[in-house]
């Protein structure tokens, strides 16, 4: 299939960042007319490519402030399978939809640029305003069928993804608090979702479908969430495509790598809850202790005031004790 002028013009330009692109070299090198190049330009620009043009210079590339599909698979080096939406109800329901359609066999990849009934744990909404966060579902196939992975899968993709963003943004201290946020000065700034959808013939897991919801340059939340939840570089520029797909080539690996517990320790040095104090929901009851370290299997390790210690597989850390909320 012929890549369509628009992708090459594009692809021309951001190999060429912060450089003077001539109208006659574009239309040169890519073996089309000056009226083809000023046409994808047009383009380009109308899907929210930002490209300054100079009489005597031609075109620089400043950014995009949308999702865009060719320039995420631009800058990946994995080049996996994913699609870009403007808007969905939810990336995690779109991804369900896909995985029903037909056997999936490759790691594949929802992302959106704003979500309407986006969802973390427990089914709460996740706030995800357009143009100023990222949201993501990875579907997972596990050939192995086997549940006891789940576990290890969001401790190792929260894992992988901390290390992405700190190396996107090395300023920030980011942390994690188990079993699956990101949290920047005590705010939550990003949420993981994992959900294995089952096989019914043989009640084993077809696939897992992790989601990942990032709060990047949002500025306002919910009266509901503004105490808790945080953006990573609010008011800042980010180039969110640029580190989709960062994080599609962190997280499109080999399935084994993110259950095999190899990550364990990247979670634990990430870990903001060793040696505090926590409340731990579990539903019909709470615990409160000192978190004495992650498990082997993702759990977390918690000592109660009478000295017994026990590991939680499942729960929500509700309460740390020394933070402001």
């Amino acid at each position: 299939m012929a890549v369509a002028t628009r992708t090459r013009v594009l692809n021309d330009l951001l190999a060429h960042p912060n450089t003077w692109r001539s109208g006659d070299v574009l239309a040169q090198d890519l073996a089309v007319s000056r009226e083809t190049i000023w046409k994808a330009i047009n383009a380009l620009r109308k899907s929210g490519h930002i490209i300054t043009a100079r009489k005597s210079q031609g075109y620089q590339y400043n950014g995009c402030t949308q999702l865009d599909q060719d320039a995420i698979n631009f800058y990946s080096q994995r080049h996996p399978n994913f699609t870009v939406l403007a808007t969905t109800d939810s990336t995690q329901l779109r991804a369900k939809e896909l995985l029903n359609a037909g056997k999936i066999t490759a790691p594949t990849a929802i992302i959106a640029d704003q979500q309407t009934r986006g969802y973390g744990r427990r089914g709460r909404n996740f706030y995800s305003p357009l143009a100023s966060g990222l949201y993501m579902s990875v579907i997972m196939p596990n050939p192995s069928g086997n549940l006891t992975a789940a576990g290890l899968l969001t401790t190792g993709v929260a894992a992988a993804a901390v290390q992405v963003l700190a190396d996107f943004f090395p300023d920030k201290h980011f942390g994690l608090k188990w079993v699956n946020d990101i949290v920047l000065d005590e705010h939550k700034v990003g949420g993981i979702i994992t959900e294995a959808v089952m096989e019914m013939e043989s009640a084993s897991s077809a696939a897992f479908i992790v989601g990942m919801g990032l709060n990047l340059t949002t500025a306002d939340f919910p009266a509901a969430i503004s105490s808790k939840a945080g953006a990573i570089a609010a008011g800042a520029d980010v180039d969110r495509n640029r580190l989709a797909a960062a994080l599609l080539d962190r997280l499109t690996v080999d399935f084994s790598a993110f259950t095999s517990g190899a990550l364990l320790p990247v979670y634990r040095q990430y870990s903001l809850l060793i040696g505090r104090t926590v409340t731990l929901n579990l539903g019909q009851s709470t615990v409160t202790g000192r978190v004495q370290g992650i498990a082997d299997d993702g759990s977390i390790i918690v000592t109660q005031a009478d000295g017994s210690t026990q590991n939680y597989s499942s729960g929500e850390v509700v309460r740390v004790l020394g933070w402001q909320h």
